[in-house]
């Protein structure tokens, strides 16, 4: 690792020496609206705070939202079986449930964290303004679940002029990415923005596949000069095929390889392999088809320089059918043979459904300079469902109906002294759970003579009716000791409430109600921001502290978990951002460090003092951008991503994920843009993925080196 960072360090030092400073400082004068949900300038917010503009998405040439923010070090993107999770400040493998992905401020996050999809893909680059990324709890103005951090995904809502684009992409494993859309400027009180893209692609994997479609369309409304309406329209569907993770012979056999079982040789006490073997069609591997619809509105008025209202509201519905083969026994003897229990691949056959419903108002009272008071209420509908034809031939019926509904209340101060700044938040809010499993065991695993050889419990109906409510609070001091600099500190408790299914643990054919308890998060934050001799700095520490800790344990897939709370976790860090311009040049050089230890563990005092699973220690990311001319201009750009443990006994560790990037821009007068670039240059062995079966690690190689090009045309 060392030599990457000398080898690029001596390449920036170098040209840092070169160039002359140019004077900058409108970095932190840009506005971030995630923070109190109305915009906010980056010196004004006592938090740290990345933004990634529309511009740096367009000069870095992102493929799509998943590889944007893992250029962040602020993020680490995993990835399992149903798709990518984000992950800050070391939040771990529930980072679904603590770091919210929010699109104009309305979480996106699935409902059932450990089946449900977070579709971070199903937003189109071309639609987006900014992309504002905060790491740390954000309860008060968000409520639950957002103990770990934010991502916002600001997309455009205003049209100057009518245009449109058109564009197209092609790389290396097949890559084929085609993007259209348009902006139509009726008049100065009405517009409209229509984007499509579709995708198919194959991978670095056999018989992998990926075909995807998006379109949004938006209606922007001036109604009059102090009042604003905003509707969202977007359908995705993704339709993929997903390769197995392979043992460490595989991998080094041939890494390509789907690592599906195609004759069943890889199944234990069937040395014969009689029953069944699989056909080797290709067409075996995991399948998944997801579907997802929003609606959403903002309606903003401002009554007077002194009083803003502003409402959104949306709508939701996911709905992922997903078909896979699962490893699993039976006994298949007869009465001359009633104990032949052999092992087979068996379907598993489900459609996971998630419904969201949001509608919050806020009121903004700016009562003297730089002060104001925010009070809000949300109200959240949660609705998840789990239904499956066929459950890995152990089940006649099961499904699962959760309904999750929570309302809260929030208020938030900001009061201004002269240079001082004093912030002050609280918010309370009320959950309530109701969930029905319906299931009914029904499985060959008995000698032949006992009822046929099936274990057969009978119908069985599981309700789960819960209410909590939970707190959260802030206060901060944020110093303004300069026009660019400023220096503040907070503090903020937040929680995490469990998702409806997480009540549920499994004990081979037995449900179980457990008492799992919320989790709730302190942390304490330090940071500076400034541009001082050319270069904006951000810098800041954290020391964060979680009670009862939610987590999972899964034993056997589908036949034995447990969800449990740690009694206690500690987290803390150091972050650093620094950008610097000089001349034709732009510098970029980030860094995260984060060390999260479990503190307290009811269940396993072993584990105490160890690192808490999936959590790297180090990001980093850096790099420069060059404009060779007006129109040319290249970044190059370095990223690594930390080793982490992917147990909490720290057995089992997962390697470090490092690339340097190229990418080229061209850019005619007449809005013709070419590009291309090179990912992972070194070509080193990188893994999306990583896990552990029956004592071993299992791999899911990355991209080794690849290639891409395309254009875009804007009229």
């Amino acid at each position: 690792m060392n030599k990457y960072f000398v080898l690029l360090g001596i390449l920036i030092s170098t040209l840092n020496y070169s160039m002359e400073i140019e004077e900058n400082g409108v970095f932190l004068e840009k506005s971030v609206i995630s923070s109190i949900g109305y915009e906010e300038s980056i010196q004004n917010t006592p938090k740290n705070i990345q933004v990634i503009t529309k511009e740096e998405i367009s000069e870095k040439n992102f493929k799509n939202v998943a590889e944007a923010l893992n250029s962040s070090p602020l993020i680490t993107i995993t990835r399992d079986s149903v798709g990518e999770s984000i992950q800050m400040r070391g939040s771990g493998i529930n980072s679904k449930a603590t770091v919210q992905v929010l699109v104009d401020g309305t979480s996106i996050n699935p409902v059932d964290i450990n089946h449900g999809t977070l579709p971070l893909n199903s937003i189109s680059l071309t639609s987006i303004e900014r992309i504002e990324i905060l790491p740390g709890g954000n309860g008060v103005l968000h409520g639950d679940g957002f103990t770990g951090g934010l991502v916002n995904i600001i997309t455009k809502s205003s049209v100057d002029k009518t245009g449109g684009y058109i564009g197209y992409r092609y790389g290396s494993e097949q890559e084929n990415i085609f993007d259209i859309g348009t902006s139509l400027k009726i008049n100065a009180s009405m517009s409209f923005i229509l984007n499509y893209s579709k995708e198919n692609s194959h991978t670095n994997r056999d018989d992998e596949k990926l075909n995807s479609e998006h379109v949004d369309f938006t209606t922007l409304f001036n109604l009059s000069k102090t009042d604003k309406l905003k509707l969202q329209y977007s359908y995705y569907n993704k339709k993929n095929k997903t390769a197995d993770l392979l043992t460490k012979k595989q991998l080094n056999d041939n890494s390509s390889q789907s690592g599906v079982d195609f004759d069943g040789s890889y199944l234990k006490n069937n040395s014969n392999n009689s029953y069944p073997l699989l056909d080797a069609t290709g067409d075996i591997l995991d399948k998944s088809d997801l579907r997802r619809d929003e609606f959403s509105f903002n309606y903003n008025k401002k009554f007077s320089d002194d009083f803003e209202f502003n409402l959104n509201g949306s709508y939701q519905k996911n709905t992922n059918d997903v078909t896979t083969k699962e490893s699993t026994y039976a006994n298949f003897g007869s009465i001359t043979n009633p104990f032949d229990y052999r092992n087979y691949y068996a379907d598993n056959i489900g459609t996971f459904t998630d419904e969201k419903l949001k509608i919050n108002p806020s009121l903004k009272y700016n009562y003297m300079k730089n002060s104001y008071l925010i009070l809000g209420y949300d109200y959240k509908e949660q609705k998840s469902k789990r239904d499956f034809d066929n459950f890995m031939d152990m089940y006649k019926t099961y499904n699962l109906s959760s309904k999750k509904e929570s309302n809260g209340v929030y208020i938030f101060n900001k009061t201004s002294i002269d240079k001082f700044e004093f912030l002050q938040g609280y918010r309370r809010e009320w959950t309530k759970y109701n969930t029905t499993k319906n299931s009914h065991y029904y499985h060959k695993v008995k000698p032949i003579f006992l009822n046929g050889g099936y274990v057969d419990t009978g119908l069985k109906t599981d309700y789960i009716k819960k209410s909590t409510y939970n707190d959260s609070y802030e206060f901060a001091i944020n110093y303004l000791y300069s026009d660019t600099g400023n220096i503040y500190t907070r503090f903020e408790e937040s929680f995490r409430t469990p998702a409806p299914t997480e009540f549920q643990d499994k004990d081979g054919t037995d449900y179980i109600l457990n008492d799992l308890k919320p989790e709730t998060n302190q942390t304490l934050e330090i940071g500076i921001k400034d541009y001082l001799l050319g270069s904006f700095i951000s810098l800041n520490g954290f020391i964060g502290k979680t009670k009862n800790e939610i987590y999972y344990n899964e034993i056997s897939h589908g036949k034995e978990w447990y969800y449990g709370n740690f009694g206690k976790t500690e987290r803390k860090g150091v972050e650093l951002n620094l950008e610097q311009t000089f001349g034709k040049f732009v510098f970029f050089e980030n860094l995260a460090y984060i060390d999260a230890k479990i503190k307290k563990d009811s269940k396993n005092s072993n584990s105490e003092g160890n690192q808490v699973p999936y959590t790297p220690k180090i990001n980093a990311n850096l790099g420069t951008l060059i404009n060779f001319t007006d129109n040319f201009s290249s970044i190059l750009s370095f990223n690594y991503k930390d080793k982490y443990y992917l147990d909490k006994a720290n057995k089992y560790e997962a390697q470090s994920f490092i690339t340097l990037d190229l990418s080229l821009n061209y850019v005619f007068n007449n809005g013709l843009k070419i590009y291309g670039g090179i990912n992972n240059i070194l070509d080193r062995d990188n893994y999306d993925q990583e896990g552990i079966s029956n004592n071993e690690i299992l791999y899911d190689p990355a991209n080794g080196r690849t290639f891409y090009s395309g254009f875009t045309y804007a009229f």
